[in-house]
């Protein structure tokens, strides 16, 4: 047997001092008997206006894809004259609800809006319980669906992963041309997007709104348009990648500290930061969208790794200045974790010594202060 749905409408009707309960079916208030939702509304007057707005309760960025997805609530307005209660006063029966759980045999009668998101990436098939449908009394439609949007952003990848990103949200009609449907953003001042939830390591900015008239498989359509204003923070970067590359770069000057002759103890501590840079730059790539551009991520990382590079060629210049051929006795063998090389080597008058030793005196200057001066310009050149 059919499943039909009745909406129950009290009327006091006080006959002997009693109410009794009048039963109206849901098709005979909306006259669902002439109604054919096959036909938009106003089909021989014009276009159909549908006011469309977006609630965002969460926005989900993939890196390594440059796709964001966004999950939120879709509330579409019409007016469909041919759904007029034709025969109730507006005090009896404001409006009609319908719930996709309990009315969706009569709300796939009515007819609605077919907007889609353009270049979605995921399409899924939408579910007929996560919507609603409100129709009032004059003919005035209000649609609300829960939706996912999962679609291409393409990141700024020069300043990743610091600075902001714009992601575009397009949605239009499916099959209907722009003479003959005419979506809209509803102007909504009280939309918040200070509470929308961001992945990890993102905030959303704020959100604009647009309309334009475009041609999409050959047919002039209206298409709307939003523009996420996504602003990375980089605190993840920081923890994990620049604080760890920071302090093997430390530990390689330290390198400079180390006596001239102890060779095998500067090549060790050298060799040590360069081997766990190397580990943390590789560790950071697994997560970053590969892009022919030269990444914010990509020169710091690049260039901690040459500084340490530097220090270890550094060391092995100083080994061998300091191990030239020199006439005249030996220098007396000296600590090889000493602090400051034997003084011995710079008053024998030993040219290879002591040119390793001023060597090492440069570079505890240069060293430094270099990567402080790169450290000043790239933090404030990408943020």
């Amino acid at each position: 047997m059919e499943f039909r749905l009745w909406l129950s409408a009290s009327v006091l009707c006080w006959l002997g001092g009693g109410a009794s309960a009048i039963k109206i079916p849901l098709e005979e208030i909306l006259n669902l008997k002439s109604y054919d939702g096959a036909f938009r509304p106003n089909t021989h007057s014009g276009p159909t206006y549908v006011n469309v707005t977006l609630f965002i309760d969460s926005i989900n960025v993939d890196d390594k894809k440059q796709v964001i997805g966004i999950s939120g609530e879709l509330l579409q307005e019409w007016v469909d004259q041919n759904l007029q209660f034709q025969f109730q006063g507006p005090s009896f029966l404001p409006s009609v609800e319908l719930s996709g759980v309990s009315g969706a045999s009569i709300l796939r009668q009515v007819w609605r809006p077919d907007l889609v998101a353009g270049k979605e990436l995921e399409a899924r098939e939408p579910s007929s319980n996560l919507e609603f449908l409100r129709i009032k009394n004059d003919g005035h439609v209000v649609w609300t669906q829960r939706v996912r949007y999962s679609f291409p952003c393409h990141l700024d990848l020069q300043v990743y992963p610091l600075g902001s990103h714009k992601c575009i949200l397009k949605l239009h009609s499916l099959g209907y041309e722009s003479t003959e449907l005419q979506p809209q953003w509803k102007e909504d001042a009280t939309i918040d997007y200070s509470s929308v939830v961001m992945s990890h390591g993102y905030k959303l900015k704020g959100a604009k709104t647009s309309a334009k008239s475009v041609v999409i498989a050959h047919r002039p359509q209206r298409e709307l348009q939003m523009e996420f204003d996504i602003e990375s923070s980089g605190g993840w970067t920081v923890k994990h990648t620049v604080i760890p590359l920071v302090a093997t770069v430390t530990c390689a000057y330290l390198a400079f500290f180390i006596n001239i002759r102890g060779v095998c103890a500067r090549m060790i501590t050298c060799m040590m930061s360069f081997v766990t840079a190397a580990i943390f730059h590789e560790s950071t790539y697994r997560n970053v969208p590969p892009s022919a551009q030269t990444m914010a991520v990509e020169v710091f990382t690049g260039t901690c790794l040459t500084f340490i590079f530097v220090a270890t060629v550094e060391s092995v210049v100083v080994d061998v200045l300091a191990h030239l051929p020199t006439k005249g006795r030996r220098s007396p063998p000296s600590s090889s974790f000493a602090l400051e090389p034997d003084l011995m080597e710079e008053r024998s008058g030993h040219k290879g010594p002591v040119a390793a030793l001023w060597l090492d005196r440069c570079f505890r200057v240069l060293y430094p202060a270099s990567f402080l001066a790169f450290n000043a310009v790239y933090w404030v050149l990408y943020n």
